[in-house]
């Protein structure tokens, strides 16, 4: 489950253990609704419908089951007219801190193509059409000049953090050419941007500035600011769409299977009695009640939260009450291509997790190897699941979420959070993105990549990961190093005329080369490493 549990290594024993063992609760939603968009508070659920193969005869289980589990009015009465505009919501880019200021940066959202930049003169970051009104030549192959205003690198045409044009080099110094510059029709087209909570977001509505400034973006709770709790962040561009990964962050049942000895534990799965609680346009959201209690909530378009609450009992310290938050935002960049940026939080085991104190010793980058690892563990899975929808869509020429419950067979309380999207989306959010025009109709990504290509760590995370990007560069270093240390002590071990440091020559390449192939192999993690479930005992 790539966004919903890409935390920390030491986590893995503890969380799917504790969601296992989770009972049903009533309790009320931890984060009220956001204003103006007050959900329907459900006070009564009726049972889920499933889909059944037809027949004749006399009804089957699993027709008695369909009887029993109805899912037609689970979420309430909302009005199938109910109004959600996606280009009307703040969507986060980027981690701030994987962001370098000294280069611009190419991002997609909702079909469109970005460039992300850092203008010196405004401090602050600015987020333009990728196309230079020039010639349409993409502004993220530019440079920052030497004025801090990002240059085209086609023809060197400049601009500032408002877009305006400062530099056509190209022009006459009098005339007409002259004032070309200061043409509306040479300034490039910005977007509304803002930093919270070290996350840079866009407003993809070049004409929404007025609505952008009423608007707050989505926050991470309140603990994240908490000096107890330590804090884990990791981004990474998926090959499959927007509607796959949030059905898969909305499902917690998957992870003892999919994340086995990673995050899970196939013996310790058990039955997760969820139950959705409010939902409305603005999203969903529901818990369990038991030890521990699993509280979850979807913010459209893209933000899913989830709080695990663990109340636990140690030899020393005595009573304790963990808090896990794990939230992800799932940035709908192209159809099939969308980008997950997790952040989680937990006041437990500080000290085993990447953070500022002296104390807190484990690099980010060897944090994002495990994080990686579990991307991995859905990626094939979503990928067929993918394709899968998709045919069944194209035979039928209808719509996946309408059809969800009749090409699925969903019995347990576990789905309701999967089937309260499917719901969210076709009743709010007209079944998918809404892609600017411009995007052309391509075959999806999970269609035609191979497993290979879908496994990609390096050009998915490692090279827009500020922290990985280094430790890469810095292992290839020690590795020439190491090589280059190997063949020195090689070719000096038959000089000295005593044995002895012959041997010591010999023992120091080997150990040498020793350390150069280790590097080599633990290099893979950044870049691609298989993963076959079935060779996971």
């Amino acid at each position: 489950m790539a966004g919903f549990l890409a935390t920390t290594a030491s986590t893995a024993h503890i969380v799917p253990s504790f969601i296992a063992s989770s009972q049903t609760s009533k309790t009320p939603l931890f984060i009220s609704p956001r204003k103006n968009l007050t959900p329907r508070r459900i006070t009564k659920l009726a049972p889920l419908r499933v889909a059944a193969p037809p027949s004749s005869s006399a009804p089957s289980s699993d027709q008695k089951l369909e009887e029993e589990y109805r899912i037609g009015d689970e979420f309430g009465e909302e009005s199938s007219d109910s109004k959600f505009s996606w280009k009307d919501h703040w969507y986060p880019v980027s981690l701030v801190e994987d962001l370098d200021p000294a280069l611009p940066t190419p991002f997609q959202l909702l079909g469109r193509d970005l460039v992300l930049w850092f203008d010196k003169a405004r401090n602050e970051w600015v987020a333009f059409d990728d196309k230079c009104p020039h010639r349409l030549a993409p502004l993220s192959e530019g440079r920052i000049d030497e004025n801090g205003h990002l240059q085209c690198s086609y023809h060197g045409w400049s601009f500032d953090g408002c877009g305006s044009c400062t530099r056509i080099p190209q022009a006459a110094s009098q005339g007409p050419e002259a004032r070309a510059v200061q043409s509306p029709r040479a300034c490039a087209t910005r977007f509304p941007t803002m930093v919270s909570q070290g996350l840079l977001f866009v407003w993809p509505d070049e004409n929404g500035q007025e609505r952008a400034s009423a608007t707050k973006p989505p926050r991470l709770p309140d603990d994240f600011e908490k000096p107890e709790f330590a804090t884990v962040n990791i981004q990474r561009d998926l090959f499959y769409g927007y509607d796959t990964l949030m059905e898969n962050v909305s499902d917690p049942s998957h992870i003892d299977f999919a994340h086995h000895k990673v995050t899970g534990r196939r013996e310790r799965a058990k039955p997760l009695p969820f139950k959705v609680e409010s939902s409305g346009p603005w999203g969903f959201g529901g818990s369990n009640e038991g030890n521990p209690k699993i509280s979850a909530k979807f913010v459209a378009p893209c933000y899913y939260m989830n709080k695990i609450e663990i109340d636990t009992k140690l030899p020393i310290a005595g009573e304790q009450k963990w808090k896990i938050w794990i939230c992800s935002f799932n940035v709908p960049m192209a159809p099939g291509k969308t980008r997950s940026i997790v952040c989680s939080a937990r006041n437990f085991f500080q000290f085993t997790v990447p953070g500022p104190a002296w104390w807190q010793v484990v690099p980010r980058w060897y944090e994002h190897w495990t994080s990686n690892k579990v991307y991995d563990g859905d990626m094939i899975v979503l990928q067929g699941q993918e394709k899968i929808f998709l045919s069944k869509s194209v035979e039928s020429s209808e719509d996946v979420n309408e059809q969800y419950t009749k090409l699925t067979f969903t019995p347990t309380q576990a789905d309701r959070f999967v089937l309260a999207f499917r719901n969210w989306l076709r009743r709010h959010g007209n079944s998918q993105p809404e892609w600017f025009s411009s995007t052309i109709q391509q075959p999806l990504p999970s269609t035609v990549l191979s497993k290979r290509q879908m496994l990609d760590r390096f050009e998915q995370h490692t090279v827009k990961c500020s922290s990985c990007k280094q430790a890469y560069n810095s292992f290839q270093t020690w590795q020439k190093i190491l090589i280059g240390t190997t063949v020195a002590f090689c070719a000096t071990a038959g000089i000295p005329s005593d044995l002895q440091f012959r041997v010591v020559l010999a023992v120091l390449a080997l150990i040498s080369a020793g350390l150069a192939y280790a590097l080599h192999e633990l290099q893979k993690n950044f870049v691609f490493v298989d993963y076959v479930h079935a060779e996971i005992d």
